[in-house]
């Protein structure tokens, strides 16, 4: 059966999940009875999924200590979780999306090669998810939410095609491992945890000369919720890190680790980098580029 874009009625390739004439997604046709695939489950929590029961614990543990607030948490979750939160947050954030027909004959076509390969390895993966520039020229790419995926022009503009496809690829494992939506629940933590150290310190600078009331309030809330935090935030950015290694594996399972391989040694050759202290390796968020390089090419080579 042939197939047309629904915007501007370009015939496609079955396979199209973009027009190459406008570079509308284009919606996917359900199988027929007699083609579907066996029964897959799909997850429909956020962030349920092996790796990210830290991110979880974090947020519950957020959740119990401001059960007082309870309703006002998880609508705070909801909206986190809303197309209309993640659109406003490329909008402040200066994300767009392909304008120019030069982005969208090169680039569309290389995301639909690898999302296709993509969904072949992962049922994990959300059925729309879309491609992204945003105006910084160092070399980069991330995922958010539940559909957003950006290349930075930088790396659309220093980065040849095989390149491209392995930061797609990789990025594409955040979404098939909900690591956007493990980071959107710490998110909500993080900003409830922000607002009441913040209203707390007020408190505390307020009445230092409070005598015995402040220095209960400092034993049982400031010093221990300090402790808790450190030591959270020190698994969260650990598991951050495992979840970067996670997502260059399922970039190699997708067929694409050599070209992932390559991005990151070009990245390394352009980077200027000082060297971290060991608070700054404790609480970076990805593994040094050194070691996902040599992780890749234990298996490559």
């Amino acid at each position: 059966m042939a197939k047309f874009c629904p915007d501007c009625g370009a015939s496609l390739p079955d396979i199209a999940k973009f027009c190459a004439s406008c570079g509308a997604p284009v919606p996917i046709a359900p199988a027929q009875p007699s083609q579907m695939p066996q029964a897959k489950s799909r997850p429909n929590n956020p962030a349920r999924t092996s790796g990210n029961g830290a991110y979880v614990a974090w947020y519950l543990f957020y959740l119990f200590f401001f059960i007082a607030f309870f309703p006002i948490y998880i609508i705070t979750t909801m909206i986190a979780f809303s197309n209309v939160a993640e659109k406003l947050w490329r909008r402040v954030s200066g994300i767009r999306p392909l304008r120019l027909k030069s982005e969208k004959e090169r680039l569309l076509p290389l995301f639909a090669e690898v999302y296709a390969a993509a969904l072949e390895k992962s049922e994990n993966l959300p059925e729309t998810i879309n491609l992204y520039i945003k105006e910084d020229m160092s070399i980069n790419a991330f995922a958010f939410g539940k559909s957003t995926l950006v290349l930075t022009r930088g790396s659309v503009e220093l980065l040849n095609d095989d390149c491209l496809k392995g930061l797609i690829a990789h990025e594409l494992g955040h979404f098939a491992h909900h690591d956007t939506e493990a980071v959107l629940l710490m998110t909500v933590s993080n900003f409830f945890m922000s607002f009441f150290f913040g209203k707390l310190t007020d408190f505390i600078n307020r009445h230092e000369n409070g005598g015995f009331l402040i220095t209960l309030v400092k034993v049982l809330f400031y010093y221990p919720l300090k402790v808790i935090n450190f030591i959270g935030e020190l698994i969260l950015m650990h598991k951050s890190r495992q979840n970067e290694y996670r997502a260059d594996g399922f970039a190699l399972k997708s067929g694409f680790g050599k070209e992932l391989n390559g991005a990151l040694i070009k990245l390394y050759s352009i980077a200027i980098e000082k060297p971290q202290s060991v608070k700054e390796q404790f609480k970076a968020t990805h593994p040094h580029i050194t070691l996902r390089i040599e992780q890749l090419e234990k298996v490559i080579y």
